[in-house]
């Protein structure tokens, strides 16, 4: 799958562009079913992670499911360790479409799964990829897959168009050392573009792309499955990089010193 012209053109103009059906509603069902799989306990995590949603926390709260306040799985090695992910991140139109953003040499930095459960799905709050990876040219794409419909009621994407040419913003550390948004009020809702998907449609973005999810507040599970892509050159920017930057080759040459 290619971007077209005007894709191409939006997504360096404004720092995003939604491309619909990039993959399959069979496809979609699979991602969805191995999902559930981990959520449930049929499978068991053992090269990445998990994270609760805050309510699971509290007393009284009650799920239909012991999995079902899930927030995220997250880890490159979910695409090592399960073969339906890995179909997700080699996807031959997700990887086509990157290589046309960045070239013919890629490596995948980041993989997740963000649930957003129904009534329970926390806000994410403002922020840029960016700030999580010191890594450059600060240009890596994220390609953000909607596994269930994505509205404005369970928490669909929102965006700031063009917001991409202001750089790397500062960020604040919130409730654990991963869980980052942008100090002060740099952008509120008033300045984004929510953008509502379908099952099988990809949002690329800039990692220098401010965004936000609103809360779940419907009945309905607003999934999504990520992974992110950075030019195989690409460098840290310190002797000393945080323990979750992790990297895969995925199509292209490898170059010694890189990350």
């Amino acid at each position: 799958m290619s971007l077209t012209d005007e894709q191409f053109e939006q997504y360096q103009r404004e720092g995003y562009v939604v491309v619909e059906n990039v993959l399959t509603a069979d496809e979609v069902e699979r991602v969805r079913r191995r999902l559930d799989d981990y959520v449930t306990g049929e499978r068991e995590e053992r090269q990445f992670g998990r994270m609760l949603e805050p309510a699971a926390e509290e007393d009284g709260f009650e799920f239909d499911r012991p999995g079902d306040p899930v927030r995220k799985f997250e880890g490159v090695g979910m695409v090592r360790e399960d073969d339906v992910f890995r179909e997700v991140a080699f996807h031959d139109g997700v990887v086509e479409a990157v290589t046309q953003l960045q070239g013919p040499n890629l490596k995948l930095l980041r993989s997740a799964a963000m649930l957003k459960p129904p009534g329970v799905g926390s806000e994410k709050k403002f922020h840029q990829d960016a700030a999580y990876y010191p890594i450059r040219p600060m240009d890596h794409v994220t390609v953000w897959i909607a596994l269930d419909e994505a509205t404005t009621e369970n928490g669909c994407m929102q965006v700031v168009p063009a917001a991409h040419t202001d750089g790397l913003l500062r960020h604040e550390e919130l409730e654990y050392e991963t869980d980052i948004a942008l100090a002060g009020s740099d952008y509120g809702e008033r300045d984004t573009v929510a953008l509502p998907m379908g099952p099988g449609d990809a949002l690329f973005q800039h990692c220098l792309l401010p965004h936000y999810t609103a809360p779940n507040e419907s009945e309905r599970w607003r999934r999504a499955f990520i992974v992110a892509y950075m030019r195989a050159r690409s460098r840290f920017t310190t002797e000393d990089p945080p323990e979750w930057v992790d990297s895969l080759r995925v199509t292209g040459e490898e170059f010694p010193g890189c990350v």
